[in-house]
């Protein structure tokens, strides 16, 4: 079949589009400019444009539109028109999944970083796993695999209530903690989805989550009492099913086997717990898991070191809600953080939550909201008022944002660039100007 992807850039429709070239379909995208997850996929047979056009969709079987573009898209709105099979993401996975056991990562925080650690925990045990990811694997360098095995491991995301399309034989859980309000402006309609996501398990299927986090904990319960699938938990504290420990800065104790990690935080021991634990109730001894986790370079973008110039490190990370700058600082404390907030919904709702956490940075920056194409960009800075509450610099964009970090930072600090939009170069340009000061 031809498929032609509109938002082929994104990190969740470009793992889709490799896995459907790898199954001999024809794939063609679109997208607003150049992506490095799009030009990739060019280079393995994708015929990929840099502008969304109606004539890109004549000759197409299936449109899969990303959650981002809707029926005012010039070219879903002409597939619509020819009469083309529309589909939405979760058509996708739907039809990538069918005949396949599935391995499920959902949750608020660390799908990314844990799905990757799941799909190396297995590798480790010689299950040769198919992958879609939401970032890029450091060591494969791509986020998204073509296995030779039966088995998919996928990051299922709640946006748009796409994991519902899912009926997975493991679901792993990292959090439930309220987010995207824009799609649940409640934390109940954010539980609800989760619970419905969970009911989706396999008859004989099993639910690994954190329990020491309150929504994955209510869900546990659910998923137990109400649902009567298998229930592993992971944690700090004896009361886990493989409780974590930490023996030093970079080792853990995950039961009675100690993990070498080579990406930092205790939040990233608890995502290595969830996969080797994950792995093992697929079969994988939990020794082969371990050794996995422990190969795990990490994820682009999840606290990821961009270099260092003049004595201060660099360290870019996704981080885009409060718990996830939290962790950010927890690695990294008195830091100099960039932080540029994704979507005014999200920024709103959890306004004073962000005022909190980013009074514990040394110094802060805040760049103007990155909207995204789901939402309209504010006609008011929310983002200025946050700078001022929490007496830091707002710029307006990542070149103003870049200079003033460069000032602000001096030997032996750490720079934080966080966010889930585009500030990444922020980093790369701060560590250009410290490598050539003026």
């Amino acid at each position: 079949m031809r498929i032609h992807i509109v938002g082929i850039g994104g990190a969740g429709m470009s793992a889709v589009g490799k896995l459907l070239l790898a199954d001999g379909h024809e794939v063609t995208g679109s997208d607003n400019g150049r992506w490095p997850l799009a030009d990739a996929l060019a280079r393995e047979g994708a015929a990929v444009h840099e502008r969304f056009a109606a004539e890109h969709v004549p000759g197409t079987d299936i449109l899969l539109r990303s959650s981002a573009y809707r029926e005012d898209n010039v070219e879903v709105a002409e597939a619509l028109r020819l009469g083309i099979r529309v589909w939405k993401r979760e058509d996708a996975w739907r039809f990538l999944a069918k005949g396949k056991r599935v391995i499920a990562v959902a949750g608020t925080h660390g799908k990314s970083t844990t799905t990757a650690l799941v799909w190396s925990a297995l590798r480790a045990g010689n299950v040769d796993a198919s992958l879609i990811c939401g970032a890029v694997l450091r060591g494969l360098r791509s986020n998204a695999h073509a296995g030779t095995s039966d088995v998919l491991v996928i990051e299922a995301d709640e946006y748009d209530n796409t994991f519902h399309a899912l009926a997975p034989l493991i679901a792993v859980v990292t959090t439930v903690d309220h987010d995207h309000v824009d799609m649940f402006p409640t934390r109940e309609s954010y539980r609800d989805a989760f619970r419905i996501f969970v009911r989706g398990i396999q008859p004989r299927g099993t639910l690994v989550t954190c329990i020491d986090d309150d929504g994955a904990r209510d869900l546990a319960r659910y998923t137990a009492r109400e649902l009567g699938r298998d229930v592993l938990t992971y944690g700090f504290g004896e009361q886990a099913n493989l409780p974590v420990s930490r023996v030093s800065e970079k080792v853990y104790a995950l039961g009675d086997t100690q993990v070498g990690l080579q990406i930092p935080g205790q939040h990233n021991a608890l995502n290595a717990a969830a996969a080797v634990l994950a792995a093992h109730a697929f079969g994988v001894t939990k020794r082969d898991a371990a050794l996995g986790v422990s190969e795990f370079p990490g994820v682009e973008r999840r606290l990821e070191p961009l270099g260092a110039a003049a004595g201060v490190r660099v360290v870019d990370d996704y981080a885009h809600m409060p718990a996830e700058i939290a962790v950010g600082l927890d690695a990294f404390p008195n830091a100099v953080v960039v932080f540029q907030p994704h979507t005014p919904s999200r920024l709103a709702k959890f306004f004073d939550d962000f005022v909190t956490v980013l009074r514990r940075a040394r110094a802060v920056v805040i760049v103007e909201t990155f909207s995204s194409a789901r939402e309209r960009p504010e006609t008011t800075s929310r983002a200025m008022a946050l700078a001022e509450a929490v007496g830091g610099r707002y710029v307006r964009d990542g070149a103003e944002a870049a200079r003033v970090a460069a000032d602000l930072a001096g030997p032996g600090d750490v720079v934080l660039v966080m966010g889930a939009g585009d500030v990444r170069p922020v980093g790369e340009r701060v560590l250009e100007l410290l490598r050539t000061p003026v």
